[in-house]
């Protein structure tokens, strides 16, 4: 028992870690990212993945704060499946696996990852217009994308309900034989 409840603390105890420091994270990439070098490794191919090729003048900013605010669409659904993640592992470290908190926080980190991505498409269009607003007239454009990442995990959301779904069943199930003479 203590081979899952020892590193559980753990990993409660990092994602926990990892909620606080996300959006810090985030914040200190959008100021000190440099966008006119879309090679560097400094920026964590933000310029490839919103700018999808076009040119921007140089980054104010008021550009990079309101980037950080539509970047925090989807922080805040990742910050809640940290949160769900965190509050699992809490449980089992407490040794409780199959109750129907456990069901309720795998339900919850599906949801979270499925409009994680939803928020995706939005939040890039957002971005792209507020990284071209500086660009001359006729130069300003919106960016809406959908790659294989977000398809896949939108399909890892679903498995993880499913699997939640599959877990409650077996929770009805042993609390069916606990109560049987």
């Amino acid at each position: 028992m203590t081979t899952i409840t020892k590193p559980s603390k753990r990993f409660a105890l990092l994602f926990r870690v990892f909620f606080y420091a996300y959006p810090i994270l985030m914040l200190c990439l959008w100021l000190w990212s440099d966008f006119s070098d879309t090679g560097s490794w400094s920026n964590f191919g933000l310029a490839e993945s919103i700018l999808r090729g076009h040119t921007i003048q140089p980054v104010t900013t008021w550009q990079r704060i309101a980037c950080f605010g539509a970047s925090m669409l989807t922080g805040g659904a990742i910050m809640y499946v940290l949160r769900m993640l965190s509050r699992l592992f809490a449980l089992y470290s407490r040794g409780e696996f199959f109750g129907v908190d456990n069901v309720a926080c795998y339900r919850a980190i599906g949801i979270g990852l499925i409009v994680q991505q939803a928020l995706s498409l939005p939040q890039g269009a957002l971005q792209s217009v507020i990284l071209s607003f500086t660009n001359p007239q006729g130069q300003r454009f919106i960016s809406i994308s959908v790659d294989d990442a977000n398809i896949s995990l939108v399909v890892v959301g679903l498995m993880v309900i499913l699997i939640s779904r599959i877990m409650d069943e077996g929770r009805k199930l042993q609390e069916e034989q606990q109560f049987t003479v």
